[in-house]
């Protein structure tokens, strides 16, 4: 299956210690180089523990870093989408890729309303559980895990995703 990442999917996953669910669930993630840049490179001078994470999956090759130019129909939207965003939503119409992983509620639907399968980060960890990657403990634990990281979630998604996960 061929995937592109946003920064979040990356560094939330790396916090976890779970950035290897990318490999196992698609085998190669393809993100643009505003990515590596900002989580690699701005995460390394801010001594961000996943940027040493995800440049280690870099150099594994199962991460692979691509230069991409955003066409003008995208960049009307550059407003609402930061460069990494864009570049990601570009990436995956460039290359024709099966999924996106973006987190953000607007870049979601911007890259939707291009056509593009968008998940999350969620998703991830949903599928893993689902191909039993993760026990239903780790699946449950690592879904508070990620709120205490700081990702955002309402109380309401919080509770169907755990009933999702019980079923």
């Amino acid at each position: 299956m061929k995937t592109t990442c946003n920064a979040t999917t990356l560094v939330y996953l790396a916090k976890l210690g779970k950035l290897n669910l990318l490999k196992d669930l698609f085998k190669e993630v393809l993100i643009p180089y505003e990515v590596y840049v900002e989580v690699v490179v701005k995460g390394k001078k801010d001594f961000a523990l996943e940027a040493g994470l995800i440049e280690e999956a870099l150099k594994e090759g199962w991460i692979k870093k691509q230069k991409i130019k955003a066409e003008k129909k995208l960049l009307k939207f550059a407003f609402e989408l930061d460069k990494g965003e864009t570049e990601v939503i570009q990436l995956a119409r460039n290359s024709k890729a099966d999924l996106v992983l973006i987190d953000d509620a607007s870049a979601r639907t911007i890259a939707e309303s291009f056509g593009l399968n968008v998940k999350g980060t969620v998703f991830v960890l949903l599928k893993a559980y689902s191909k039993k990657l993760l026990s239903l403990k780790e699946a449950k634990e690592l879904l508070n895990r990620l709120i205490f990281a700081g990702f955002r979630l309402s109380p309401e998604l919080y509770a169907k995703i755990l009933q999702e996960i019980e079923k």
